[in-house]
């Protein structure tokens, strides 16, 4: 995911076209901290809703855990892999990988 400072967007706004255009979403940030995130507008946002395109997004980053967005959505965790599936987002696999990496950090 792009990162690009409320300054920068001030000065080049372009910039955030640039990201949005090529699919990619975009933390925007204030003295170093994210205020917000922009999604590119595409079938997923439209056909799964701002709510759950969001969480979705946050998911395939990698910033929030299955159970964490189950829990954004106020959906039980088995609905949350559904709707992953539905989007043809490999949740399984996603899951293994981050605990393989955290694994690595205590070995």
């Amino acid at each position: 995911m792009q990162t690009v400072a409320i300054r920068d967007l001030k000065n080049n706004p372009s910039n955030m076209t640039k990201h949005l255009e090529n699919g990619e979403s975009v933390f925007v940030t204030k003295h170093g901290k994210p205020v917000g995130i922009t999604l590119p507008l595409n079938n997923d946002v439209f056909s799964l809703g701002v709510k759950k395109a969001v969480a979705v997004e946050l998911y395939k980053m990698g910033v929030v855990s299955l159970g964490k967005m189950a829990e954004i959505l106020e959906i039980k965790k088995q609905d949350a892999m559904s709707l992953l599936n539905s989007a043809n987002i490999d949740w399984l696999e996603d899951d293994t990988n981050k605990i393989a990496k955290e694994a690595q950090k205590w070995l």
